[in-house]
């Protein structure tokens, strides 16, 4: 086998660590609609940021797919949390964000301890398109900070900070 059983299983692990993101962010985003009245933070975070989640794991997926292996899907975590302004919401974002980023890390030790030099260099290519991802997050969480409660300020600003999403292509 090319890619070893220890590699492929951390793989399905990062795979689901990106569809929980997307769970997370969708649950901020019905927030940010539903209680918030954010519109415009709401057109610009789902598609850039939440949509692209599950994108990155088909990125995780198309790695074993190479090599013939299928992927592993875990389960999603129920979201229903509530949060109590800005500065809580995108800081959880943020914080599993680097857990995200630690998984990754993870993932990349195991692949050099077994000898996964090709799934290495490719893990390296998804860093570095997580990194723009990760820099949005950050953006959007000091502007949290700068603003917690200030949820019209934020909307009408946020097409300022550059929440472009990244190109996965």
């Amino acid at each position: 086998m090319l890619i070893s059983e220890q590699t492929s299983s951390a793989l399905d692990e990062l795979v689901g660590v990106f569809f929980d993101l997307n769970r997370t962010t969708d649950r901020m985003i019905s927030v940010m609609q539903n209680e918030w009245c954010m519109p415009k933070a709401v057109s610009i975070i789902h598609p850039n940021i939440a949509h692209v989640y599950p994108l990155l794991s088909d990125k995780i997926t198309e790695i074993k797919d190479r090599y013939n292996l299928s992927s592993v899907y875990p389960a999603t975590h129920q979201d229903d949390r509530n949060y109590t302004n800005l500065q809580d919401m995108f800081g959880t974002l943020l914080k599993e964000n680097e857990d995200a980023y630690q998984e990754i890390k993870l993932v990349d030790k195991i692949a050099v301890e077994n000898g996964d030099f090709m799934v290495q260099a490719d893990l390296v290519e998804f860093m570095q398109k997580f990194n723009i991802l990760f820099s949005q997050i950050v953006t959007l969480n000091d502007k949290a900070i700068q603003m917690p409660t200030d949820y019209d300020m934020f909307d009408q600003h946020i097409s300022e900070w550059g929440i472009d999403g990244i190109d996965l292509s």
